[in-house]
């Protein structure tokens, strides 16, 4: 499982699932606490503008709380809300009946109008002080600065707190449980085409099937197209070395046994001299033509398109070298662009056995181009190689172009180029046509389609 990519799927987005949750948890955490103590905060500045309104200045000075507090909580000993006044001198002129027990300080250094929120713990619990600080004034013209304290417990904010953690990270966990749930659901489900791919293979492995035959998804559809390629292309190629070797077994038997013949015989006439050469040399043609054939691999899936042009420049470079006494003049018409996805072998072999036969032939001249066409309902490219040689006889062609020959199929002075240059074109579900070149010896015209 590690190494599928199932797994890895699911481990990375899980990953990415619980890294998401995790920041939101933390960032909802935060926005719960900050709202918190936000409205802790909020409350205190209430009780202290409650107080502040009902605070009067007596004409020596004295500040009272002219009525009841309006939160009984301030009445109600340790009951965790509490209310101080510390006058100009820092010290303590009125407090709420429930701050009995409980102490706290002023803030020197705050001036009129300043406010402050101060965090403290005392006897173990932790509360929040605001500390303002306001100038009283009273009906006689005279005022003074007071310093009002209200300090609330965090107890109550602390458990909601808790509460609120220990739901959220609840919830989160289940998400997260069932989100990963249901990936893991879509990502298996979504995997299903190429496990079917799989198991299709196995099929064809075992011979339950000759291709891949189920729908798949747009994605894989290519991919499967190419395999059924890839795999038309080795059976095809299987097949074509098995018939090679039965054609070539069955070609073999009557030399063999004119061979055998001579073999039992005393001596040898220079006829049957004769008849030995002859069938030695059929039997090279023989395997020669044979091997050629079944080396033959058509077109590649996965190959990369050849330029034909550098492949035609390196054969007649060669051919001019080897007949260079003819003196013969080479016409040209090739795209130097101009590519076709073939075996590079497969190519060499087809020009090499026309140039060949044409430069053999020819007084004066051959002459090739390679073009594209594309008719509409069929594109590819065409290649036209003739001369101005003696040409091949009408009844002579049904031999030299044979896909299978036998002892007998092979015409003297045409070898065997021919007929593997029209297996070639066979093999790439191609047209293979001769006629009277306007230079007046043999033209052939070969037409290979895209793929």
């Amino acid at each position: 499982m590690r190494s599928s990519i199932q797994s890895r799927l699911i481990v990375s987005a899980s990953f990415v699932l619980i890294c998401f949750l995790g920041l939101a948890g933390l960032v909802l955490d935060a926005a719960y606490l900050k709202g918190t103590q936000n409205a802790l905060n909020e409350q205190l500045q209430i009780h202290l503008y409650s107080i502040l309104a009902k605070s009067e200045l007596s004409k020596n000075n004295q500040i009272a709380i002219t009525s009841g507090l309006s939160d009984p909580r301030f009445s109600r000993i340790d009951s965790g809300l509490y209310a101080f006044v510390f006058n100009d001198e820092n010290t303590i002129v009125w407090r709420s009946a429930s701050s009995a027990g409980v102490k706290t300080s002023s803030v020197p250094s705050l001036k009129a109008g300043q406010k402050t929120f101060i965090q403290t713990t005392h006897m173990g619990q932790a509360n929040v002080e605001l500390h303002y600080k306001a100038i009283i004034e009273n009906a006689f013209g005279t005022s003074s600065p007071f310093e009002f304290v209200m300090i609330s417990s965090s107890n109550n904010a602390d458990t909601k707190i808790a509460g609120f953690r220990s739901v959220l990270w609840q919830w989160l966990g289940g998400i997260s449980l069932l989100l990963i749930s249901v990936q893991f659901f879509i990502i298996r489900k979504s995997l299903a085409p190429l496990r079917q791919i799989v198991v299709d293979l196995e099929f064809i492995h075992q011979g339950s099937s000759d291709r891949l035959k189920s729908q798949y998804t747009s994605e894989l559809k290519d991919i499967a197209s190419t395999l059924n390629r890839l795999i038309e292309n080795e059976r095809t190629h299987l097949i074509r070395y098995r018939n090679t070797l039965a054609d070539l077994a069955h070609s073999l038997k009557t030399p063999l046994s004119v061979l055998t013949g001579l073999y039992e015989q005393g001596s040898l006439s220079k006829e049957d001299i004769t008849t030995l050469k002859t069938q030695t040399l059929q039997m090279r043609q023989l395997v020669d033509y044979q091997l050629q054939k079944a080396a033959a691999k058509g077109h590649q899936t996965l190959s990369a398109p050849l330029n034909l042009q550098p492949i035609v420049q390196q054969i007649t470079n060669s051919l001019n070298k080897v007949y260079v006494t003819k003196q013969l003049t080479l016409l040209t018409d090739i795209d130097e662009d101009i590519k076709y996805s073939a075996e590079k072998g497969d190519m060499f072999e087809l020009f090499g056995n026309l140039l060949d036969n044409a430069f053999k032939w020819a007084n004066k001249t051959v002459r090739i181009s390679i073009i594209k066409t594309d008719d509409g309902t069929s594109s590819g490219v065409q290649i036209t190689i003739e001369d101005d040689g003696p040409g091949i006889a009408d009844e002579e062609l049904s031999n030299v172009l044979k896909r299978g020959i036998r002892a007998d199929e092979t015409t003297k002075g045409h070898g065997i180029g021919l007929a593997v240059a029209n297996e070639l074109v066979s093999l790439y579900q191609g047209s293979f046509i001769s006629s009277n070149s306007p230079l007046g010896g043999q033209q052939w015209t070969i037409f290979l389609p895209y793929r």
